[in-house]
């Protein structure tokens, strides 16, 4: 591969190691394994019902408390991999360990676990240990994913498109996977989500994410060797696997992955909250009027999502991801005021008309600006998504010339840790918030009163929450120094490093 031209780029005297479009395409599949394996336990609740008799509000209990114990995973895990070599590559292992862990566990969980009659205690102990091997295994994925990124390519013409496939991924696979389930498995049990659903669809998802897993092991194959998993060696040592006390020291020193990680979770969290389901209600159905909004919108939004992730990322190649994301950020903050204005003092409830035969001027004009600012906000955040994946690629190279230690694992790992520990909250802000407009003992339904505080409620959480987040994102990257040209330095310095460390 090191002899192969087509894989090497030089640009102002830093020479970058590039990938096979191919490779990057099949080695980010692991991202379509896992939303394989998500999209069927999101079926958790009705799986722990039916299989164990667990009550629905014990089940949420346990899925929620399981996001605290997903992002502890996150760091333990990232440490051993960190040190971990074998003959079958570091993220080949972790894919398949992964995936075997995940396989075993939605088995016990769909397929054993029904058939051992367990209830009451016996039954939750089992599906709690059986989620617990399914979160490591999961992880195990999750980090292996984040690596491919990094060891794929250096070249910052090059990574931005990494998140175009994962993109694609995102979306393709669960069109794919709800309609196979809802109909073509579901019918077969007379629509009835029970056991016997449960247990042929965590077949299908363990065979379609095997497929998935071996074909992101041959993309990544050629890139995961040991050299390109090596720091940059002092006075003629031996390369050392980073240690905890390094972890510690990347995380309280490294001030480019502070800044990442605030800019990062504040988006997120806020994210998080505005597509609650609550929230989704008061907008589709109360604000709109009509539920089906969502879906349609939803399916026609893929190919356009798609386009501006590809945009995005040849923007982000020319202008490195820190200005991308600085001014797609701002692009966001614009279209956003605007679309609060639209949703604020317009007669919302005649884009559900639309979907009720009603062609006015008036209702089709209100549905086609309601239309494109979904579309135009979908977009900008695709580009500042695609931008913000590439600058932690930035981070981990950072932190290699900084300290000389290649952590890739643990750069992912600790954004992931704090990630899911603040976006867990996202629900629960959305809960109580609508609880201040009179939602305290019922949950918003479709044809609920359109008053003035639900209006402003709506855009408050759809709206307000992002806005604020992307103010945090600018100011956490305002002082960041990772640009386009700083990157060159940054690449240089490490090859000039290596080379010096060889005795070249």
């Amino acid at each position: 591969m090191g002899k192969d031209k087509s894989l090497i780029r030089e640009e102002n005297g830093v020479t970058y190691k590039r990938a096979k479009t191919w490779h990057i395409a099949l080695a980010m599949m692991t991202g379509a394994g896992q939303m394989a394996f998500y999209l069927l336990m999101n079926g958790a609740t009705y799986i722990g019902n039916s299989n164990f008799g667990i009550l629905v509000a014990v089940t949420g209990l346990i899925i929620t408390g399981s996001r605290l114990l997903d992002g502890i995973t996150d760091p333990v895990i990232a440490f051993f991999l960190e040190r971990f070599n074998s003959r079958f590559g570091k993220v080949r292992f972790s894919i398949m360990f992964g995936w075997l862990l995940m396989a075993i566990a939605t088995t016990l969980m769909c397929n054993i676990g029904a058939k051992l009659s367990l209830t009451g205690a016996a039954g939750i102990t089992f599906f709690v240990l059986c989620y617990v091997i399914y979160i490591i295994g999961y992880t195990f994925v999750s980090i292996a994913g984040q690596i491919n990124m990094n060891i794929l390519t250096n070249d910052p013409k090059q990574r931005p498109t990494i998140g175009v496939w994962s993109t694609a991924y995102s979306y393709l696979v669960p069109m794919i996977m709800s309609v196979v389930a809802s109909a073509v498995i579901l019918p077969r049990f007379n629509n009835i989500q029970g056991t016997e659903y449960f247990a042929t669809y965590n077949v299908v998802v363990i065979l379609v994410s095997l497929f998935f897993y071996i074909l992101a092991c041959i993309g990544i194959a050629p890139y995961d060797i040991p050299e390109n998993f090596e720091g940059i060696k002092k006075d003629g040592e031996t390369d050392e696997k980073p240690s905890f006390k390094d972890m510690l020291a990347l995380i309280k020193e490294n001030k480019e992955l502070q800044r990442f990680i605030m800019a990062a979770t504040s988006d997120k969290l806020a994210q998080t909250i505005g597509s609650a389901a609550v929230v989704s209600t008061m907008l589709n159905g109360i604000m709109l009027g009509s539920m089906a909004i969502s879906s349609i919108l939803s399916a026609l939004a893929m190919l356009p999502s798609i386009i501006f992730a590809i945009i995005g990322a040849k923007i982000a190649g020319k202008q490195g991801s820190r200005k991308v994301m600085i001014d797609w950020t701002k692009n966001c903050i614009g279209l956003n005021i605007a679309f609060a204005v639209y949703l604020l003092f317009t007669p919302t409830t005649l884009v559900g008309t639309v979907f009720g035969g009603n062609l006015s001027t008036g209702a089709v004009l209100m549905a086609i600006t309601y239309v494109l600012f979904t579309f135009g906000n979908n977009a900008m955040k695709m580009v500042v998504s695609v931008s913000t994946s590439a600058f932690r690629m930035d981070v981990v190279d950072y932190e290699m010339d900084r300290s000389g230690k290649y952590m890739p694992a643990t750069v992912s790992a600790t954004y992931s840790f704090i990630d899911k520990i603040v976006s867990s909250f996202g629900a629960t802000i959305a809960t109580l918030m609508i609880g201040l407009i009179g939602y305290t003992t019922t949950a918003p339904q479709q044809g609920d009163p359109l008053t003035f505080s639900v209006r402003v409620m709506t855009v408050i959480l759809l709206i307000g929450f992002p806005i604020v987040g992307w103010i945090c994102t600018l100011l956490a990257m305002k002082n960041s120094e990772l640009t386009y040209h700083k990157m060159e330095e940054i690449q240089k310095s490490i090859g000039e490093k290596k080379k010096a460390a060889m005795g070249q």
